[in-house]
């Protein structure tokens, strides 16, 4: 669910041509832009530049083999094998590391994670930690204590309510008290926020003002508003906000976000939806060599416009192994809060009951036929297109198009893919492998958790991301965490695939777990498989670049439910160690 695109973050979604041209126009390969160490290539007889012995080296999660040792030279895999064979290959400047017993594994790759937003988020107060309303209320007044008479108050959407005692989110009567004068905006992933009456006040929303097309003003009994905003309500806010930092401060906090990501284990990501300003920091760290996680960036769709305007100001899989440009993606409806449903919710987030409240659908102006030009036009340009689907009646709508579509123009070799899938139908698995569809999973329930059970009720809300009816369909998938909608941890993620375990400890759906095995293929060659990367990236086989992560317990073999507490103790990108511990 990319709770993070809500419309809010997307007003205008018209595509900078000439900021496009001119990030497409400067990517070309350079051995530093893609980590390898650059003196590799002046020593051609120095033996490789990094060794790790000792330990066990998955090289693929699903068919490969567990070996002993692997040797990294120019950025590449050099050769896997025992200790003695490998360390045969040392030469005067080879850095060797004994892993003591330790695991290596390929890179993790994140195949749906908003990285930029998480780097706009740090400024912004946690509430990860909050466990009752009184710890998210405190948390705000200690900042807003901390703050200028009247200045923004804005919380990391990184957090759910159903962490909370009391399930919910604060009204604006219980945050008003800490924060008389300044205004409060506090995020819950991309389609949901609740704000003080201040906030309110500056936005101009009354009992009068009416719900806009596809948000909810939630309201008490009396009709008051509570604070609480769903969807495209959310995006009144917007205005209002305060304008981003600079770029150069952007860059930093993305250089920043990368290393956390790094010390997690993540060696890439797929970036559904920048844009132009975001586009042209990302380029500019990728010409400077300062990337330490690998980007695959998506371009945001709403109309057929945008589609138009991708298509004169780049080709699909434009760059290089470091940053690329591949595709599109569209949002069909909202989040857990507002997906598009068969039937209704049995409770409306924001502690409303309505018997007609289905979620949100979302199409461009001109409605199903605009919808269907947009993915034909994409399709015959050949550009990848990922398509945000929450809902089971939005994962039969999206279906239903792309099944026009496709006789018109074969997806087989498109690698289209449908990101979150949190309740598709046999049949809905069944047309899109034969369309060639590929899936791309995420770990909400993991912070979700008891929430979706109250929203849906207990049938779809267990089911929720049913990942075994998914890979026993035949579909390949990539996994994922929707960062920071959910916390960006994927040692996190693969814990929950396995164990269906929520951080509260509930084990929701346990019929849709998956094998640790399936759960690491996911995190790298099957993520790879949605970038068109698996020829380079998601195993340690010879040749293919040497991203991996040592971990300190081997997660094929460890206790499932202590999958989520291994430690990185090394993230290696290219050759080129960025983390370290």
């Amino acid at each position: 669910m990319c709770q993070l695109c809500g419309s809010e973050a997307w007003e205008s979604s018209a595509v900078s041509r000439r900021t496009l041209f001119a990030a497409a126009a400067g990517l070309a390969v350079t051995p530093m832009m893609l980590g390898a160490p650059a003196e590799a290539a002046a020593r051609p007889d120095a033996g490789a530049d990094l060794i790790l012995h000792n330990g066990h080296v998955v090289t693929a999660a699903l068919h490969g083999r567990t070996t002993q040792a692997i040797a990294i030279r120019g950025g590449r895999v050099e050769a896997v094998g025992t200790s003695d064979r490998i360390l045969r290959l040392r030469g005067r400047h080879t850095r060797t590391v004994d892993l003591k017993g330790r695991t290596v594994v390929p890179g993790l790759i994140d195949s749906h994670l908003h990285q930029f937003t998480s780097a706009l988020d740090r400024p912004n107060v946690s509430l990860l930690e909050a466990r009752s309303i009184a710890d998210v209320v405190a948390a705000i007044g200690t900042r807003v204590a901390a703050s200028a008479a009247g200045a923004w108050v804005q919380a990391r959407s990184g957090w759910h309510e159903s962490l909370l005692a009391e399930g919910r989110l604060p009204a604006r009567a219980e945050l008003d008290p800490v924060s008389p004068e300044n205004p409060v905006f506090i995020p819950r992933g991309g389609h949901v926020a609740t704000v003080n009456s201040r906030a309110l006040e500056l936005v101009g929303i009354t009992r009068d003002t009416p719900d806009p097309t596809g948000g909810v003003i939630v309201r008490d009994a009396g009709g008051e508003p509570t604070g609480v905003l769903l969807e495209r309500a959310r995006s009144l806010v917007t205005p209002v906000l305060p304008a981003p930092p600079s770029a150069d401060q952007q860059r930093q906090q993305l250089r920043d976000q990368m290393a956390e990501h790094n010390a997690l284990g993540i060696t890439g990501v797929t970036e559904p939806g920048l844009d132009p300003s975001q586009i042209e920091i990302y380029t500019r760290l990728w010409h400077d060599g300062e990337m330490t996680t690998r980007a695959h960036l998506l371009w945001r769709i709403a109309a057929l416009a945008d589609v138009d305007a991708a298509v004169a100001a780049f080709k699909p899989r434009t760059g290089d192994d470091m940053l690329r440009f591949d595709g599109l993606k569209y949002l069909s409806d909202g989040g857990v809060e507002g997906g598009f449903l068969r039937d209704p919710y049995q409770v409306v987030p924001g502690e409303q009951t309505s018997p007609d409240y289905h979620g949100v659908q979302l199409l461009p102006p001109g409605g199903k036929d605009e919808l269907t030009e947009m993915y034909r036009r994409a399709a015959r340009h050949g550009f990848q297109v990922q398509t945000h689907v929450v809902g089971d009646a939005a994962m039969d709508f999206i279906v239903d198009v792309l099944a026009t579509v496709h006789r018109d123009t074969s997806l087989a070799h498109l690698r289209w893919v449908l990101m979150h899938l949190f309740l598709p139908s046999g049949p809905n698995l069944a047309h899109m492998r034969k369309m060639g569809l590929l899936a791309s999973v995420q770990d909400h329930p993991v912070l979700l958790g008891a929430n979706q059970v109250k929203w849906w009720g207990a049938e779809r809300g267990s089911r929720a991301v049913p990942i075994r009816d998914i890979l026993d369909a035949g579909l390949l998938a990539g996994g994922g965490t929707d960062a920071p909608v959910v916390p960006p941890s994927p040692l996190w993620s693969l814990g929950w695939m396995v164990t269906r375990e929520t951080l509260k400890g509930d084990v929701l759906g346990p019929e849709q777990a998956i094998t640790a095995r399936e759960a690491l293929h996911l995190y790298t060659l099957g993520s790879a498989q949605t970038q068109f990367a698996e020829h380079t990236l998601g195993t340690l086989d010879p040749g293919k670049l040497a991203d991996l992560v040592v971990l300190d317990d081997n997660p094929l073999t460890a206790d499932p439910r202590s999958i989520k507490d291994l430690a990185v103790t090394m993230t290696v990108v290219g050759g080129r160690v960025v983390h370290e511990a």
